[in-house]
Protein backbone atom coordinates (compact mmCIF):
# COMPACT_ATOMS: atom_id res chain seq x y z
CA UNK A 1 0.00 0.00 0.00
CA UNK A 2 0.72 3.88 -0.41
CA UNK A 3 0.66 5.98 3.33
CA UNK A 4 -0.77 2.94 5.26
CA UNK A 5 -4.14 3.14 3.18
CA UNK A 6 -3.95 3.29 -0.29
CA UNK A 7 -3.81 0.45 -2.37
CA UNK A 8 -0.34 0.31 -4.71
CA UNK A 9 -1.54 0.12 -8.06
CA UNK A 10 -4.13 2.95 -7.52
CA UNK A 11 -1.79 5.58 -5.46
CA UNK A 12 0.17 5.07 -8.92
CA UNK A 13 -2.11 5.76 -10.91
CA UNK A 14 -3.56 8.60 -8.52
CA UNK A 15 0.07 10.12 -8.80
CA UNK A 16 0.17 9.69 -12.72
CA UNK A 17 -2.49 11.71 -13.19
CA UNK A 18 -1.39 14.36 -11.02
CA UNK A 19 1.93 14.30 -12.56
CA UNK A 20 -0.02 14.53 -16.23
CA UNK A 21 -2.36 17.43 -14.97
CA UNK A 22 0.51 19.84 -13.81
CA UNK A 23 2.68 19.27 -16.22
CA UNK A 24 -0.01 20.11 -18.67
CA UNK A 25 -0.47 23.00 -16.64
CA UNK A 26 3.53 24.28 -17.08
CA UNK A 27 3.09 23.27 -21.34
CA UNK A 28 -0.33 25.45 -21.38
CA UNK A 29 0.23 28.46 -19.24
CA UNK A 30 4.23 28.47 -17.65
CA UNK A 31 3.49 31.73 -16.24
CA UNK A 32 0.87 30.60 -14.07
CA UNK A 33 2.48 27.34 -12.93
CA UNK A 34 5.59 29.55 -12.08
CA UNK A 35 3.46 32.03 -9.70
CA UNK A 36 1.75 28.55 -8.15
CA UNK A 37 4.50 26.38 -7.87
CA UNK A 38 7.98 28.39 -7.69
CA UNK A 39 8.01 27.39 -3.92
CA UNK A 40 7.52 23.52 -4.66
CA UNK A 41 10.04 23.07 -8.05
CA UNK A 42 11.93 26.04 -7.87
CA UNK A 43 12.95 28.07 -10.44
CA UNK A 44 14.76 31.05 -9.44
CA UNK A 45 17.30 31.81 -12.40
CA UNK A 46 17.52 30.52 -16.39
CA UNK A 47 19.10 27.44 -15.64
CA UNK A 48 16.56 26.19 -13.02
CA UNK A 49 13.64 27.20 -14.65
CA UNK A 50 15.32 25.26 -17.83
CA UNK A 51 15.67 22.22 -16.20
CA UNK A 52 12.25 22.35 -14.43
CA UNK A 53 10.69 22.78 -17.61
CA UNK A 54 11.75 20.13 -19.48
CA UNK A 55 10.70 17.75 -16.55
CA UNK A 56 7.03 19.47 -16.74
CA UNK A 57 7.42 19.13 -20.76
CA UNK A 58 8.26 15.65 -20.86
CA UNK A 59 5.83 15.01 -17.69
CA UNK A 60 2.93 14.90 -20.09
CA UNK A 61 4.23 12.08 -21.85
CA UNK A 62 5.32 9.96 -18.92
CA UNK A 63 2.25 11.31 -17.05
CA UNK A 64 0.72 9.44 -19.55
CA UNK A 65 1.96 6.63 -20.24
CA UNK A 66 1.84 6.21 -15.98
CA UNK A 67 -2.05 5.81 -16.31
CA UNK A 68 -2.12 3.64 -19.10
CA UNK A 69 0.49 1.31 -17.88
CA UNK A 70 -1.22 0.88 -14.47
CA UNK A 71 -4.92 1.21 -16.18
CA UNK A 72 -3.71 -1.88 -18.76
CA UNK A 73 -1.25 -3.34 -16.31
CA UNK A 74 1.97 -2.88 -19.02
CA UNK A 75 4.49 -2.75 -17.20
CA UNK A 76 7.03 -1.62 -20.08
CA UNK A 77 4.90 1.84 -19.39
CA UNK A 78 5.20 1.88 -15.74
CA UNK A 79 9.26 1.16 -16.12
CA UNK A 80 9.28 3.98 -17.69
CA UNK A 81 7.54 5.94 -15.78
CA UNK A 82 9.74 5.13 -12.84
CA UNK A 83 12.70 6.05 -14.99
CA UNK A 84 11.18 9.76 -15.56
CA UNK A 85 10.64 9.82 -12.01
CA UNK A 86 14.86 8.89 -10.87
CA UNK A 87 15.71 11.13 -13.44
CA UNK A 88 13.48 14.11 -11.91
CA UNK A 89 15.45 13.88 -8.63
CA UNK A 90 18.97 14.73 -10.19
CA UNK A 91 16.65 17.43 -11.86
CA UNK A 92 16.19 18.18 -8.13
CA UNK A 93 19.73 18.54 -7.39
CA UNK A 94 20.24 20.72 -10.10
CA UNK A 95 17.60 22.93 -8.91
CA UNK A 96 19.20 22.80 -5.47
CA UNK A 97 22.60 23.81 -6.63
CA UNK A 98 21.55 26.72 -8.90
CA UNK A 99 18.93 28.05 -7.31
CA UNK A 100 19.68 27.59 -2.86
CA UNK A 101 22.23 30.45 -3.20
CA UNK A 102 20.14 32.71 -4.25
CA UNK A 103 17.47 32.39 -1.89
CA UNK A 104 19.41 32.24 1.11
CA UNK A 105 21.52 35.82 -0.24
CA UNK A 106 18.34 37.28 -1.04
CA UNK A 107 18.72 40.62 0.52
CA UNK A 108 22.46 41.38 -1.23
CA UNK A 109 20.16 41.76 -4.47
CA UNK A 110 19.96 45.22 -2.62
CA UNK A 111 22.42 45.37 -0.44
CA UNK A 112 24.88 44.58 -3.01
CA UNK A 113 23.52 44.18 -6.30
CA UNK A 114 26.68 45.00 -8.37
CA UNK A 115 28.35 41.75 -6.64
CA UNK A 116 25.39 39.85 -6.94
CA UNK A 117 25.33 40.56 -10.95
CA UNK A 118 28.79 39.68 -11.48
CA UNK A 119 28.33 36.30 -9.90
CA UNK A 120 25.11 35.14 -10.89
CA UNK A 121 24.18 37.98 -13.91
CA UNK A 122 21.42 40.19 -13.67
CA UNK A 123 18.20 38.17 -12.07
CA UNK A 124 14.91 40.30 -12.28
CA UNK A 125 13.02 37.84 -10.69
CA UNK A 126 14.96 38.04 -7.61
CA UNK A 127 15.43 41.82 -7.49
CA UNK A 128 12.05 42.32 -7.31
CA UNK A 129 11.36 40.01 -4.17
CA UNK A 130 14.14 41.66 -2.43
CA UNK A 131 12.77 45.16 -3.50
CA UNK A 132 9.74 43.99 -2.16
CA UNK A 133 11.52 43.34 1.54
CA UNK A 134 9.86 39.07 0.57
CA UNK A 135 13.11 37.49 0.96
CA UNK A 136 12.69 36.00 4.49
CA UNK A 137 8.75 34.67 3.68
CA UNK A 138 10.05 33.79 0.36
CA UNK A 139 13.15 31.86 1.19
CA UNK A 140 11.22 29.84 4.59
CA UNK A 141 8.40 29.06 2.02
CA UNK A 142 10.68 27.74 -0.90
CA UNK A 143 13.14 26.14 1.60
CA UNK A 144 10.02 24.22 3.05
CA UNK A 145 7.83 23.92 0.39
CA UNK A 146 11.01 22.23 -1.98
CA UNK A 147 12.15 20.05 0.75
CA UNK A 148 8.34 18.67 0.98
CA UNK A 149 8.41 18.18 -2.65
CA UNK A 150 11.42 16.59 -2.65
CA UNK A 151 10.33 13.83 -0.15
CA UNK A 152 6.82 13.18 -2.09
CA UNK A 153 8.82 12.48 -5.39
CA UNK A 154 11.43 9.83 -3.34
CA UNK A 155 8.24 8.46 -2.25
CA UNK A 156 6.66 8.31 -5.58
CA UNK A 157 9.94 6.61 -6.85
CA UNK A 158 9.98 4.35 -4.15
CA UNK A 159 6.61 3.39 -4.49
CA UNK A 160 6.36 2.53 -8.17
CA UNK A 161 9.56 -0.01 -7.82
CA UNK A 162 7.57 -1.91 -5.54
CA UNK A 163 4.89 -1.79 -7.93
CA UNK A 164 6.93 -2.76 -10.73
CA UNK A 165 8.20 -5.93 -8.24
CA UNK A 166 4.74 -7.12 -7.63
CA UNK A 167 3.62 -6.71 -11.59
CA UNK A 168 6.89 -9.12 -11.70
CA UNK A 169 5.53 -11.97 -9.17
CA UNK A 170 3.82 -14.48 -10.98
CA UNK A 171 0.10 -15.92 -9.81
CA UNK A 172 -0.15 -18.86 -7.57
CA UNK A 173 -2.85 -19.79 -10.11
CA UNK A 174 -0.03 -19.98 -12.54
CA UNK A 175 2.36 -21.61 -11.22
CA UNK A 176 3.29 -24.73 -13.92
CA UNK A 177 3.99 -28.29 -12.86
CA UNK A 178 7.58 -29.32 -13.76
CA UNK A 179 7.38 -31.12 -16.93
CA UNK A 180 10.50 -33.40 -15.53
CA UNK A 181 8.88 -36.82 -15.38
CA UNK A 182 8.78 -37.79 -11.32
CA UNK A 183 11.34 -40.59 -9.99
CA UNK A 184 9.66 -44.18 -10.17
CA UNK A 185 10.50 -44.81 -6.54
CA UNK A 186 7.43 -42.53 -5.73
CA UNK A 187 4.25 -44.69 -6.10
CA UNK A 188 0.88 -45.02 -4.52
CA UNK A 189 -1.72 -47.61 -3.62
CA UNK A 190 -5.36 -47.35 -3.21
CA UNK A 191 -6.95 -47.47 0.14
CA UNK A 192 -9.30 -50.58 -0.64
CA UNK A 193 -6.54 -52.69 -1.98
CA UNK A 194 -7.01 -55.62 -0.12
CA UNK A 195 -3.65 -55.60 1.62
CA UNK A 196 -4.38 -52.53 2.99
CA UNK A 197 -8.30 -53.69 4.38
CA UNK A 198 -6.32 -56.77 5.79
CA UNK A 199 -4.04 -55.16 7.81
CA UNK A 200 -1.36 -56.68 5.96
CA UNK A 201 0.09 -53.52 4.19
CA UNK A 202 3.24 -52.97 4.11
CA UNK A 203 4.24 -56.34 5.89
CA UNK A 204 6.93 -58.40 4.45
CA UNK A 205 6.63 -61.92 3.65
CA UNK A 206 8.84 -64.71 4.65
CA UNK A 207 9.88 -66.05 0.90
CA UNK A 208 8.77 -69.81 0.25
CA UNK A 209 10.41 -72.64 0.69
CA UNK A 210 12.23 -73.74 -2.72
CA UNK A 211 11.51 -77.25 -3.99
CA UNK A 212 14.22 -79.94 -4.65
CA UNK A 213 14.87 -79.36 -8.58
CA UNK A 214 14.25 -82.73 -10.06
CA UNK A 215 16.87 -84.82 -11.44
CA UNK A 216 16.09 -86.37 -14.44
CA UNK A 217 19.31 -88.46 -15.37
CA UNK A 218 18.73 -89.66 -11.66
CA UNK A 219 18.41 -93.85 -12.11
CA UNK A 220 14.86 -95.26 -11.64
CA UNK A 221 14.05 -96.81 -7.99
CA UNK A 222 11.13 -98.70 -7.97
CA UNK A 223 10.09 -102.22 -8.13
CA UNK A 224 10.12 -104.61 -11.28
CA UNK A 225 7.11 -103.77 -13.90
CA UNK A 226 4.88 -106.50 -14.83
CA UNK A 227 4.35 -106.92 -18.19
CA UNK A 228 0.87 -108.98 -19.34
CA UNK A 229 3.26 -111.23 -19.97
CA UNK A 230 4.22 -112.05 -16.34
Amino acid sequence: TMCMCIPLRLGVLVASICTFLTSLLYVLDGDLFARLFRHFVGGYCLASRMAVGAVEVTGVVFGLLGIIGTWYSKRSYISSLNIWQFLRLGVWAWMYYCDLTLVLHCEDWVNAVETMTDQHGWNQLMYDIALSGQCGSDRTHFLGFSALTLAVFMYLAHATSRYLEFMDRLPKHLLKVPVDSVSGIFYSHSLGERAYMNGSYGAVEAPAPAEAPQDFGAPFAGGPLNGPMG
